[in-house]
């Protein structure tokens, strides 16, 4: 499949989005910089699902109703940004933002929060997080 915006898959770059929450979320999408949407706005996530959408490189922003906004950028050489609110105690929908790649190389830990109140750090900022293939964003039940 080719990559969002025409451009080459940049050796399997890729944005993650996945279902936890228990019940069907519509996604919302704002793209910067240029970046092209990877889905269309009010995408609807079915439960217990989740989507790659192959980039070379990607910057802006994923939210769902009920869940903290979850902001990101991956560049075509791996580098990485991403935050996350980790004051989600009293939304009804949990999300976490997490950097895969083979090796990860710096200091890229989960941004945001997952069940049961356990949460990360709240943003890595740019020039920290390196080796970064794909973006990962999970959505959980409370």
């Amino acid at each position: 499949m080719p990559a969002a915006g025409g451009q080459g898959s940049c050796e399997g770059h890729k944005v993650t989005v996945q279902n936890l929450c228990g019940h069907d979320l519509n996604l919302g999408i704002e793209p910067r910089s240029n970046s092209k949407a990877l889905f269309p706005n009010g995408w609807l996530l079915p439960s217990g699902k989740h989507e790659s959408f192959d980039v070379c490189a990607w910057t802006g922003s994923v939210s769902a109703q009920g869940a903290a906004v979850a902001e990101f950028h991956l560049d075509h050489e791996g580098g990485a940004y991403y935050e996350v609110s980790t004051d989600q105690a009293t939304m009804s929908v949990r999300v976490s933002v997490t950097p895969h790649g083979a090796p990860l190389q710096g200091h890229c830990p989960t941004a945001g929060c997952d069940t049961g109140g356990h949460c990360f750090e709240h943003s890595v900022p740019g020039g920290n997080c390196h080796g970064v293939t794909e973006i990962k964003i999970v959505y959980y039940n409370p």
